[in-house]
């Protein structure tokens, strides 16, 4: 994967979380922003892909009961080791859960005291699954803007960082603009389109009239 960050929105999208769990799982230290943290009002966290399959284990986790305190330790190995391929961690918990490895070495366990599995996740299918997922909501998307009853092609790319969408004009060179979400980016792309003709229009009808 690429070192790109990821914002709030994009991880509660590829996560399937509330924001308050998000919150709550970064002010208690579950799961932090590697790469940036919130630093006050009007910042924001930023997360890194190895973040993204923390918090997936740690959901799946959650859901089957296990508690915080181990769950905290499976986080802390896969912080330590995330340049290792996901596929060849072997988790060891402590106290009457146990996580470690089956012969499958893409299989994370988690073993009751006598040997019992009570909980299977596939790391390394989560980690292509949320690979997909990232393509997915990152991917460039054509929509058409009518300003003065003529149709234009504008290219909306979502910032997975910083939320919201860089747009770009193509037929109309130098049209760029951006917005927080899809309603303001489509506003703001009018206005760009309006702004870029009415620059333009001006120009090129003075350039056809010559001097008798």
């Amino acid at each position: 994967m690429s070192a790109t960050g990821y914002g709030a929105s994009a991880v509660l999208q590829l996560i399937g979380i509330s924001y308050r769990q998000l919150d709550h799982w970064a002010r208690t230290g579950l799961v932090r922003s590697s790469v940036r943290q919130a630093s006050g009002r009007g910042s924001r966290r930023v997360y890194s892909f190895q973040d993204l399959v923390a918090l997936r284990v740690v959901g799946q986790l959650r859901e089957a009961g296990v508690s915080v305190q181990t769950i905290r330790k499976a986080v802390a190995f896969l912080k330590r080791h995330a340049e290792q391929p996901l596929s060849t961690l072997n988790l060891v918990g402590h106290g009457r859960k146990v996580f470690t490895l089956t012969d499958d070495p893409s299989r994370l366990v988690e073993a009751s005291e006598n040997g019992q599995v009570v909980l299977s996740i596939s790391v390394a299918s989560l980690e292509r699954h949320l690979q997909e997922g990232v393509t997915r909501i990152s991917a460039p998307q054509d929509v058409t803007v009518r300003v003065h009853g003529n149709a234009y092609r504008a290219v909306f790319t979502p910032d997975l960082e910083m939320g919201g969408y860089t747009v770009e004009v193509p037929e109309l060179p130098g049209c760029i603009t951006e917005g927080d979400d899809l309603a303001e980016a489509k506003r703001m792309t009018r206005e760009a389109i309006e702004g870029w003709l009415s620059v333009t229009e001006p120009a090129k009808s003075r350039s056809r009239v010559r001097p008798g």
